[in-house]
């Protein structure tokens, strides 16, 4: 073995001579790292000291900003103004009040705004009226939201619920839209009025742009080499000088705040301190380059480096040029060992040059072995072989079976054959066993050779072979008469099947072919058994199929044939359409009890069958809904799994399931359409009744019956179905429509308030002028004198 391809473990005598030179090695390097090290624990602590003080300066600062913001929340919450807005039945008395002292209060918002000129944007939320107060002006929710808050980062639902609900989460992070319509991160401080009759009825909102708060810090010594982070009592960013998506790693809620704790950002590393406010649940933290403190201990550090590294690089080499001397004898005895031609294995537990002498000795021993199991292993799969190529009667002509048959030790005792084909249901059988499915599909084949070998060979001689996934046993009959070897035959098929049924729990469908003479009709005979399996779909694994019964039977029955007329998928299609499964599932039993029941149908027939009938409910629903729908068959591998079925039963069965799911599914397409078209209807119906209102508005007799008579209906029904489509009621909509026209009269011309109800339908002026102010909110009076040109 060459120098270069071998290894040292470590369990060899070199590495047990170059640990003991390197415990001498290390022990003046230990006295240097502990020297190191308490230099290095007294400079951190003047570190630390001079951290503290800088992040109590931090908080002082901080504590002040959030402390106006407080402030400014409780004057508004406590301004007698804002205080008999929210809680005063004043409103309920002098109504035209309200927007008055709307106004008085924003002007004191101005005031504050002057105040207070630290704070970027505060207002009041009236959750009742859904107004915003702001300095000098007041806005809708809606409209205040897109000139404020109109941003990805605060969508609307969650911004309505921050100032609906009624809580008071405090400090938190926010978003704001600047005079420039730049969106701008902000600070905001959420305080929620108290509840009134158990109701929220408004919010405080105060902010700082985060941009004021970083300039402000940015001015403190340090903090332009270094970073801070404030975060909520939620541990929710508010505040950072450093990118959000580089904080994502921090781990926050592991920091005490005893002591600083070093974080590793990629290749940055940061010392890290928390402190709390003062007067809030706020956090502080600061993240300060360790190589800012770090710089005095440079010098030791890389004192300490250069030391241990030298100490460790000049006596390695001497200890490996020392230990590798003496160790070259040995390697030379292992090297001339490990030129076998299998080397043992050298990287386990407790390997050493002595081992690998035991080791060699072992695997050549070994070695021996694996040939003799070799040997008669591949024996095994050669027989297998030339069964399986007997069987397909592709046989090497240039040897003579004679001598095959010989060299497997197999002997036929007469010149008639047979064959069995078997194939095993292994489903119940490997759900007994632990392990892989492959391992348990060979042990079971395993068995069923050796019960098929065994009960053939008792009287006869039974060779079995795997082919093409299932058993097949060539039988050579050792008895003369034709009508017992069939009754055999049949014998030895029963007893396979009940033996593998009671013992294992297997199912086994078993083919038989025709009784054959001479080699050459082995191949004929496989196929028969081919073929006759094929009409498990037909007959089912209940019974043992032989070629000579299918045959038979398939002479007798030559008048009967393939039985699916056009009127019967009509009548199918018909009840699959209108989603009738009883019907349905009835004309499915009798295609299959007129098809099966009655005779035996070529196995290749009763396939066409199968898909014929799958064809029939595939039309159906492409005729529903198109190839969009088709999606409905292959949920579940619905039509894999109906082709793939072995037996009559199975193939009723999947299909039976496949004909509801059909049938749930048009039935539900058809209630949707139908409720569709009413819905369309109705929504006809509302729109023809809202024309016929604005043509009758004038009509002193326009009611609901009048409308209900117009449309054929009752006025309670028409009045029901108006409301469900268009939300209003139908004598609301008479009313508002007559108040849209009067408006438009009142405004052409110099008319009375009596001719304008007159014009527009109303026989009483009085019943006008009510009507009127409750859709409006002024009398006509007062609407016409709003249209005069103001002096």
């Amino acid at each position: 073995m060459p120098k270069s391809k071998f290894r040292i473990n470590s369990k060899s005598v070199l590495v047990t001579w170059l640990l003991s030179y390197a415990v001498v090695l290390l022990f003046p390097i230990l006295i240097s790292i502990v020297v190191y090290f308490q230099s290095s624990r007294m400079l951190e602590n003047e570190i630390h000291e001079a951290n503290d003080s800088l992040l109590e300066q931090f908080r002082s600062v901080m504590d002040g900003r959030f402390a106006d913001m407080k402030r400014l929340s409780f004057e508004l919450g406590w301004n007698l103004k804002v205080r008999q807005l929210l809680y005063s039945n004043k409103y309920l008395n002098y109504p035209n009040d309200f927007y008055y002292d709307l106004y008085q209060i924003t002007q004191d918002l101005n005031v504050y705004k002057t105040s207070f000129p630290q704070i970027d944007l505060f207002y009041i939320y009236l959750a009742k009226e859904k107004l915003m107060l702001l300095p000098n002006l007041y806005r809708e929710a809606a409209f205040g939201y897109q000139l404020l808050h109109a941003d990805q980062a605060l969508p609307f639902e969650s911004w309505k619920w921050l100032v609906e609900s009624g809580g008071s989460p405090g400090f938190i992070p926010s978003v704001r839209i600047t005079e420039d319509g730049v969106p701008t991160k902000t600070v905001a401080y959420v305080a929620a009025h108290p509840y009134d009759n158990g109701l929220p009825v408004g919010t405080n909102i105060v902010m700082i742009d985060r941009s004021r708060i970083i300039g402000a810090v940015d001015k403190m010594e340090l903090f332009n080499k270094g970073h801070v982070a404030i975060y909520n009592e939620k541990n929710e960013l508010l505040v950072s000088s450093l990118d959000e998506s580089m904080l994502a790693g921090l781990p926050l809620a592991g920091m005490t705040g005893d002591k600083p704790t070093f974080w590793q950002d990629g290749e940055r590393r940061f010392e890290v301190s928390v402190i709390r406010s003062a007067d809030t649940n706020l956090k502080y933290v600061t993240l300060i380059p360790s190589g800012i403190f770090w710089e005095k201990a440079q010098q030791v550090r890389a004192f300490t480096y250069l030391s241990i590294a030298v100490s460790i690089l000049g006596g390695g080499i001497l200890t490996y040029v020392f230990a590798r001397r003496q160790y070259n004898p040995v390697r030379s005895i292992v090297q001339s060992l490990a030129a076998k031609p299998e080397e043992p294995k050298r990287n386990e537990r407790g390997y050493n040059e002595f081992r690998f002498i035991q080791e060699a000795l072992v695997s050549t021993l070994g070695e021996i072995d694996r040939l003799r199991r070799s040997v008669k292993q591949q024996h095994s799969i050669v027989r297998a072989h030339f069964i399986a190529r007997l069987l397909q009667g592709r046989t090497d002509a240039h040897i003579p079976v004679s001598e095959s048959l010989a060299a497997f030790d197999m002997r036929f005792e007469s010149d008639d054959f047979a064959v069995m084909l078997l194939y095993a249901d292994e489903s119940e059988f490997t759900d007994g066993l632990p392990g892989e499915h492959p391992d348990k599909l060979k042990l079971l084949h395993f068995i069923v050779t050796n019960v098929t070998e065994e009960l053939a060979s008792a009287r006869h001689r039974g060779y079995v072979a795997e082919v093409g996934g299932s058993l097949a046993c060539l039988i050579n009959f050792a008895s003369a008469n034709p009508e017992q070897r069939r009754r055999e035959l049949q014998w030895i098929a029963r007893e396979v099947r009940s033996f593998m049924k009671a013992k294992f729990r297997v199912r086994l469908s078993v083919s038989l072919s025709s009784i054959h003479r001479t080699l050459r009709g082995i191949p004929q005979a496989y196929t028969e058994a081919l073929d006759a399996m094929e009409y498990k779909l037909v007959m089912g694994d209940s019974e043992i199929l032989s070629y000579d019964d299918i045959v038979n039977s398939a002479a007798s029955d030559s008048d009967e044939g393939y039985y699916y007329p056009l009127e019967v998928e009509q009548q199918l299609i018909n009840c699959v359409k209108a989603g009738h499964f009883p019907n349905a599932e009835r004309l499915l039993g009798e295609l299959i009890a007129r098809n099966f029941e009655s005779h035996v149908l070529p196995a290749p027939v009763a396939r066409c069958l199968v898909f014929d009938l799958l064809g029939t409910l595939i039309k159906c629903v492409s005729e529903m809904g198109g190839g969009a729908d088709l999606q409905l068959f292959q949920r579940a591998k619905r039509i894999e799994r109906l082709t793939a079925c072995e037996t009559i039963a199975d193939m009723r069965g999947q299909m039976t399931d496949l004909l509801q799911a059909v049938c749930e599914y048009t039935g539900e397409k058809r209630r949707r359409h139908m409720e569709e078209s009413r819905s369309h209807a109705y929504r006809e119906l509302a729109a023809r009744v809202s024309a016929f209102i604005a043509d009758r508005y004038d009509d002193p007799n326009l009611n609901i019956t009048m409308i209900g008579a117009h449309f054929g209906l009752k006025p309670a029904y028409i009045s029901k179905l108006y409301k469900e489509q268009t939300g209003e009621g139908l004598l609301d909509r008479i009313n508002r429509e007559r108040v849209s026209q009067a408006k438009r009269v009142i405004g052409s011309g110099n008319k009375s308030v009596s001719d304008v109800a007159g014009r527009v339908g109303f026989h009483d002026v009085n019943a006008f002028i009510r009507i009127f102010k409750k859709v409006e909110g002024v009398t006509p009076g007062a609407y016409k004198e709003s249209l005069l040109p103001k002096a």
